[in-house]
């Protein structure tokens, strides 16, 4: 597995409803010791599983990613934990200090189009599973995301993939192909950490299977500046306010 460094920020916070009684609330788990626990979880769960790698040898077909257990005539299979790229993101936490998380990056077909940013449009599909192979959201159609509104792994993780080819056929109906197909494997640190959401319970490591159609470069301000090259140019992986006016670089076009 590569292993890349990535610096970003990450927010604890604590939510809780206001009640006449006193609720007692959970403090946040150490930081520093959950990211171990993640990284302990996912590898297992990527030592014991595969994808149907198989099935992407035919470059005339695009198959849908399937993720299994390595068990019974599929026990020789080749596991997920030699396939995957392993990069360390290092996240600043709220009292300063930089803790690493590992996020692993499966690359089923890189796509031969243009890679985005952590900060572009893009057109894609995806389901998102947890490590129970247990569903908790997925999109029906392709969907457009503007990245900087997903979680921090979903939206580094994306920027190993491609997209791809696009045309319309004779009934107007819209054609893809040669496009990224991948997975991401990350940490509740890069995700949701201590808040439950949806059915998604607090702490859980996520799985986002996507297959990425389309870029669009962004300019979020309109200022003619790629949101890319305003987004985090000194690497902490917030997102840069160089005025110190309240309003994010990309977002300020005065």
């Amino acid at each position: 597995m590569k292993i890349k460094l990535i610096y970003i920020a990450l927010l604890t916070t604590v939510f809780f409803s206001c009640k006449k009684e006193e609720v007692e609330v959970e403090p946040p788990r150490d930081v520093a010791a959950q990211a171990l626990t993640a990284e302990q979880s996912l590898e297992d769960f990527l030592s014991t599983h595969f994808y149907n790698y198989e099935d992407f040898e035919d470059l005339n077909v695009q198959p849908k990613l399937q993720i299994d257990t390595l068990s019974g005539e599929n026990a020789r299979k080749i596991p997920l934990i030699e396939q995957v790229r392993k990069e360390i993101i290092r996240v600043k936490v709220s009292d300063g200090s930089i803790v690493d998380h590992s996020i692993y990056t499966l690359i089923a077909r890189e796509g031969n189009g243009t890679s985005p940013s952590s900060v572009d449009s893009t057109y894609l599909s995806y389901e998102g599973i947890l490590l129970n192979k247990m569903r908790f959201d997925r999109s029906a159609a392709p969907i457009w995301f503007d990245l900087t509104g997903l979680v921090r792994g979903f939206r580094e993780g994306i920027t190993r993939l491609k997209s791809g080819d696009f045309s319309v056929d004779e009934n107007n109906v819209p054609v893809f192909s040669n496009y990224g197909q991948g997975a991401i494997f990350m940490p509740s640190g890069l995700a949701y950490f201590n808040s439950a959401t949806g059915a998604v319970p607090a702490y859980s490591p996520l799985i986002f299977k996507i297959d990425l159609y389309l870029v669009e470069q962004t300019d979020h301000d309109g200022d003619g500046i790629p949101s890319s090259e305003e987004f985090d140019l000194d690497g902490d992986g917030a997102a840069d306010d160089t005025d110190e006016d309240g309003v994010p670089d990309y977002l300020d076009a005065s």
